[in-house]
């Protein structure tokens, strides 16, 4: 089993934002912006941008909590590892799926390197997004939920 974990706090887990919306509703944008400016914020997308930062993966295709579910574990932890990312925001083409994603990144393997934070589900949390994530008061994740 492969766990991502940072050198100066093995412990910490990272949190991650699962972002959704219909089609065409700003996903990427939103998480390319709010990566774009957060050099330590990882952005996981279905689609880059033309210039995508270091801080910026590719999803595989297919929805990374039925089908890839595997990829979605090597990619995270690849990408946590090689970014020494403290937050991440993952794309999900799906909405009706928000709720099994966030269910599966509190499930081992994941629950031992990240926790669900905050979902963001566009349009109508967009205006708000930034506020919401970097507002997020005490420890990123909850002590002993793993």
């Amino acid at each position: 089993m492969v766990v991502a974990k940072k050198a100066d706090s093995p412990s910490v887990r990272v949190p991650v934002h699962i972002v959704v919306g219909s089609p065409g509703s700003g996903k990427s944008a939103l998480i390319a912006r709010l990566a774009g400016e957060r050099a330590d914020w990882l952005g996981l997308v279905n689609a880059l941008p033309g210039r995508a930062p270091n801080n910026f993966r590719l999803l595989s295709p297919g929805c990374p909590c039925c089908t890839g579910r595997v990829v979605l574990q090597v990619s995270l932890v690849r990408a946590l590892r090689e970014t020494g990312a403290k937050r991440a925001l993952v794309e999900l083409a799906d909405p009706a799926h928000a709720a099994t994603m966030a269910k599966l990144l509190g499930e081992l393997p994941f629950s031992l390197s990240v926790c669900a934070a905050k979902a963001l589900i566009l349009p109508q949390d967009a205006a708000i997004a930034t506020a919401c994530v970097e507002a997020q008061q005490g420890p990123p994740c909850p002590a002993g939920s793993a």
